[in-house]
């Protein structure tokens, strides 16, 4: 297990094999591990994350697909280029023209997924552990009854850690392809990775590796790089977003004891954007709505009387 400290230098990006030493320790030809990638505008990133999904030491056969949302930097030469050195491993899918926020990379990435288990890391983060696949298939393999394993990850912020045994998040998930998740409604959800866990969650266990395996890069293009004040309220209406949606998937399943879990983290996110003078409006609206409808009751009552 690798030790880490507030206010050290990130660690550094693992080294790429050869294509001839990665496949030399698989056991099979049977696709074990798809590893999925989004990437946009990721020119100065996407070597790091390319080169801790090839560095890792598996007995068993893996893929590695990144989806490129047409971004206008390198992002997409340097993919093609990996392709070509790692034919049979590596493997792009090219969009176009950007889809985003229509088309949401995750959903695209996971019908693309042929492998037993699906792990993520989108392609401005970097595995630091060799061995991340290996323990997680072997947690799998091991317990039938869970369906997702994450880890722990690092935050760096300008190339500092600024935290340690952050719980990872997307960037560490290793989950199970034959569970398959509806996409009716992705199209309008901002925090995808949040709908698909909360319906991984109800069809079984989630484990925990208490190992350090990925870093989370914190930056500016990113999605949380610059969400302060203002933006965070935006941020938050999102997440409110995406919890009523995921609150309406159950309540299509029948799951009503989830659906009314999710729609009431959606109205706490609401609250939390609103501002305290949107607040003070949305509750005076309610008084006077309130006192209004109270008030009518009132005067028929006394009109009937009459």
């Amino acid at each position: 297990m690798f030790e880490f400290s507030v206010g050290q230098d990130a660690p550094e990006p693992l080294k790429a094999p050869t294509k001839e030493e990665i496949i030399s320790g698989w056991k099979s030809d049977e696709l074990i591990v798809s590893v999925i990638c989004a990437a946009y505008q990721h020119e100065e990133f996407i070597e790091d994350a390319l080169n801790g999904f090839l560095a890792q030491e598996t007995d068993f056969r893996f893929e590695i697909i990144v989806r490129d949302d047409c971004s206008s930097d390198r992002t997409a030469e340097i993919i093609r280029e990996y392709e070509k050195k790692y034919p049979g491993i590596v493997r792009g899918v090219y969009e176009p023209f950007n889809k985003w926020p229509t088309v949401k990379a995750g959903a695209v990435l996971r019908k693309e997924a042929a492998g037993k288990y699906v792990a993520q890391c989108d392609g401005d983060d970097y595995w630091i552990d060799p061995k991340k696949l290996q323990k997680q298939v072997d947690i799998l393999e091991r317990e039938e009854d869970v369906v997702l394993v994450k880890t722990n990850a690092l935050w760096v912020d300008n190339g500092l850690v600024t935290a340690t045994r952050v719980p990872g998040g997307t960037r560490t998930n290793m989950f199970r392809n034959d569970i398959k998740i509806p996409d009716k409604y992705t199209k309008f959800i901002y925090f995808g990775d949040v709908y698909y866990q909360a319906y991984l969650g109800k069809r079984g266990r989630f484990a925990f590796l208490d190992d350090t395996t990925a870093v989370w890069r914190k930056h500016s293009g990113g999605v949380f790089g610059s969400m302060t004040g203002d933006n965070e309220r935006v941020l938050n209406l999102h997440r409110s977003q995406t919890q009523a949606w995921i609150s309406q998937q159950f309540f299509d399943d029948g799951d009503r004891d989830a659906a009314n879990k999710h729609m009431a983290a959606s109205v706490q996110c609401f609250l939390r954007a609103m501002k305290g003078s949107d607040l003070a409006a949305v509750f005076g609206k309610l008084i006077y709505l309130a006192v209004r409808r109270s008030g009518g009751k009132v005067l028929r009552k006394l009109r009937l009387r009459s």
